[in-house]
């Protein structure tokens, strides 16, 4: 049945069989529980206000999938990790990302706004940020 989500409380799980279905956003999906582990890709969003609201100390890496980062409103950098050196992609509203599986990324805001996702959390890792950036 159609019905209005509203993407920064409900993800929409997104399976391989071309299905869309929502699920609860909670913070056991958001630690990797074992919830989070059976769902393929998942898109969401969230508002960021401050470098707490997106991981800007800490670099994540998804194994299995390539993410995808769209900003709706607001401005930000990721930054992927490549040859040990950081590389930003700076990013304004409308203009998206592909980060590719494997690749240590991390975000940096420029200006609060709004992000769209799809990613999965399998096997999803993190670290503290090591590399520095690299000039664009």
């Amino acid at each position: 049945m159609s019905q209005a989500i509203d993407v920064a409380r409900t993800l929409i799980h997104l399976d391989g069989a071309g299905g869309a279905q929502p699920i609860e956003s909670s913070r056991s999906f958001w630690r990797g529980g074992a919830a989070a582990q059976r769902y393929e890709r998942v898109l969401g969003a969230f508002d960021f206000r401050s470098g707490e609201d997106l991981h800007s100390s800490m670099q994540e890496m998804h194994p299995e999938v390539d993410e995808v980062l769209l900003v709706l409103s607001g401005a930000l950098d990721v930054l992927v990790e490549e040859r040990g050196h950081e590389r930003k992609i700076p990013l304004e509203a409308s203009q998206a990302a592909i980060v590719p599986r494997g690749v240590w990324h991390r975000l940096v805001m420029r200006r609060p706004g709004r992000l769209l996702f799809i990613n999965n959390r399998k096997g999803i890792q993190t670290r503290r940020s090591r590399p520095t950036c690299s000039p664009t």
